[in-house]
């Protein structure tokens, strides 16, 4: 399995995720550059690790029983990939929030 494919199969797994995580993103940039502080970087991470988890808790509990074998059957376990799109999620949001902090901080 090539990378390309890994990253294909991620993004089909959380894609949810990744779309309410991004929308997560683009509020806390937009509020981040309105009034910057530092205080705000940190209580960022701490309101999207909560936000993280009602939505990865609303994904499984209205995730089709048998979608998740899928992607069991091609090698990849359920850990694996919600660690990978938990891992993408916050880099992006690091990497956001660090942008914005440099340019208006």
């Amino acid at each position: 399995m090539t990378l390309r494919d890994r990253i294909y199969l991620t993004w089909s797994y959380g894609k949810i995720q990744f779309l309410v995580g991004a929308l997560y993103n683009i509020v806390c940039a937009q509020l981040l550059t309105r009034g910057f502080s530092y205080s705000f970087y940190i209580d960022a991470f701490i309101l999207k690790a909560v936000v993280y988890a009602i939505t990865y808790y609303l994904v499984r509990q209205f995730r089709g029983r048998d979608a998740i074998f899928f992607f069991i059957n091609l090698g990849l376990s359920r850990r694996k990939l919600q660690l990978s799109v938990l891992l993408v999620d916050f880099l992006f949001l690091a990497i956001l929030l660090t942008t914005v902090m440099l340019k208006h901080g």
